[in-house]
């Protein structure tokens, strides 16, 4: 019994802290508000300028780099910070490749000497072979000339004579025959002679007939047909021994051209491979890097870790490409201090402006130099992080002599555009951009009464009023949200249309969205009063019940846009 009533009790005190809560939630949302945070506009000293942090670098310097093909290894490498003499030893890679594909490249270059020395003593011989065959060709033509003139001139006629003293002969030993028949017919009448001595005479005289017949068959023969087939033999060898001398010409051309394009071939192939082993004896030797001065040594890695976060501090067994900084040896010739200046802020510098540096070492001395340079281009590198982000390098020349800089320190850069010493001024978020004016909400009573100004530069905390406000007027620190919407929603269509700038009123759109959901949700746009508790506030702002200013408030502004920093 006790028990249920203890628990009756405590379900009892639990509903009496939930209506007690949700009345006070109540009563806060329909009477409590937030009084509007504000400040006065002061004048005093005012500095223009832009702060960046930078680093130190010396002005010259010594880039050891790797120069070696491809991808090395790291195996050895002096410790950072060392002081170095002439000739010490830096970094060594692996090279035992190196020195293997070395010992490879060795015998391949005998092998091209050796292939060189061949085709200079081929192309000799090719050039004595076709020598001597254009000799035999010469003489071929030679003696075929001879052969056709000896037979025009000696073998016809010689054979021609021949043929007619032989019919001569042949006709004298008929005549002959016939008269020696005639005196063996007389005896062999008279009995003289037998039948048989009578007709060995006649067959004597036919076969001198036939003689003399074929004596005169040889002579026709002769210069019928023998004399124009041994003229057309003699001329068609004379004919082809001229070619034959031609054919060998374009030979000896073909291969002289041969046997040089293959010296010119293994030539070069010699002089490949000579040059694949010097650069190979070369990567050997820079394998081993030596100091080429006095100094320290600083690792290059160390100095790009502090604007590339994703690069890999220099150690042994890392992996580095051909050409990639190693180390840095600063000369004794002065220190810079490079700073990476936004986009934004180009308007604000020139070059020899004073500037104000304050080295984390040091960091109760402050140290006076100017701008030397200005890039003309982005920082390539760092876009790659963040590519709607432009950041130009810049260098300021500063005298560090009262100190021990080393390269590589960290410092705070305050470029120093202009110096106020009794201006008007407001914090950047008091003035906002209504209609490309830039205006700000003076307190006046009960009210806030929006007033266009003119204004100077910023320093992205305090703004330089040049005119619209007096000293120690109250100014609405942050605008009410209705009228920022609206402001946005007049401003994007125009800044969709400004390339980076669009994307920028993308994001605004979408805040602007997600703030008229909220406010639709509570009943600040849509229901019958006007609660500009949700604004761009400074952390300052405290709740009061102000139903009453915050209705005069919410009529007297309209149309109005933070302007934020001003350019």
């Amino acid at each position: 019994m006790k028990n249920g009533k203890k628990i009756k009790i405590i379900i009892l005190l639990s509903l009496l802290g939930l209506i007690l809560s949700l009345w006070l939630i109540f009563k806060v949302d329909k009477g409590d508000d937030l009084v509007e945070p504000t400040c006065a506009v002061e004048r005093g000293p005012l500095t223009i300028s832009v702060i960046n942090s930078g680093t130190v670098h010396s002005r010259d310097k010594i880039i050891i780099a790797c120069q070696l093909e491809g991808r090395s290894i790291l195996t050895w490498m002096i410790e950072e910070g060392t002081n170095v003499q002439t000739g010490d030893l830096l970094v060594e890679f692996d090279s035992d490749e190196i020195e293997e594909d070395f010992q490879q490249q060795e015998i391949k270059t005998v092998n091209a000497l050796t292939d060189l020395e061949i085709a200079r003593e081929k192309i000799g011989i090719t050039e004595g072979d076709c020598e001597a065959a254009m000799l035999d060709c010469e003489v071929g033509l030679e003696l075929a000339e001879l052969e056709l003139d000896k037979y025009e001139k000696g073998d016809y006629p010689q054979q021609v004579s021949q043929n007619i003293a032989d019919i001569a002969l042949a006709d004298e030993e008929v005549k002959r025959s016939a008269e020696k028949l005639e005196w063996s017919q007389r005896l062999a009448k008279e009995g003289y002679l037998t039948r048989t001595e009578l007709q060995a005479d006649e067959l004597a005289l036919k076969r001198k007939e036939i003689d003399l017949k074929m004596a005169a068959t040889r002579m026709n023969v002769l210069t019928n047909y023998t004399v124009m087939m041994q003229r057309a033999k003699l001329k068609s060898d004379l004919r082809k021994a001229d070619r034959k001398l031609e054919r060998i010409k374009w030979q000896n051309s073909s291969s002289v051209r041969t046997a040089a394009s293959q010296l010119f071939a293994r030539s070069r192939e010699y002089q490949r491979s000579s040059n694949r082993l010097e650069k190979l004896k070369f990567e050997i030797d820079k394998a081993k890097i030596y100091a080429p001065t006095n100094g320290f040594v600083l690792y290059a890695t160390t100095v790009k870790m502090r604007r590339r976060w994703w690069t890999r501090p220099l150690a042994i067994g890392s992996s580095v490409a051909k050409r990639e900084e190693l180390i840095y040896m600063p000369l004794e010739s002065g220190m810079i201090v490079e700073v990476m200046i936004p986009e934004a802020s180009l308007n604000k510098i020139f070059e020899g402006m004073p500037v104000k540096i304050n080295i984390d070492a040091f960091p109760a001395r402050t140290f006076a130099g100017k701008l030397t340079k200005i890039g003309i281009l982005p920082d390539a590198q760092s876009a790659q992080l963040n590519p709607g982000l432009k950041l130009y390098k810049c260098e300021v020349e500063c005298d560090f002599k009262e100190v021990t800089v080393r390269p590589g320190m960290s410092c705070d850069v305050e470029l120093i555009k202009d110096v106020y010493h009794h201006e008007l001024y407001v914090p950047v978020q008091c003035v906002v951009r209504v209609d490309d004016k830039p205006r700000v909400y003076v307190k006046k009573g009960a009210q806030w009464i929006p007033r266009d100004i003119e204004v100077g530069l910023d320093n992205n905390t305090m703004i330089h009023i040049l005119s619209g406000v007096d000293e120690g007027e109250i100014v609405m620190l942050a605008p009410p949200v209705s009228e920022s919407i609206k402001a946005a929603d007049d401003e994007l269509p125009k800044a969709m249309l400004d390339g980076e700038d669009g994307r920028q009123g993308e994001q605004e759109q979408s805040g602007v969205r997600k703030a008229r959901k909220v406010q639709e949700s509570d009943g600040l746009i849509n229901g019958g009063e006007h609660h500009d508790s949700v604004r761009n506030r400074a952390p300052v702002a405290t709740r009061a019940r102000s139903a009453k200013k915050k209705g005069a408030a919410g009529r007297a502004t309209k149309g109005r846009q933070p302007v934020g920093k001003q350019r």
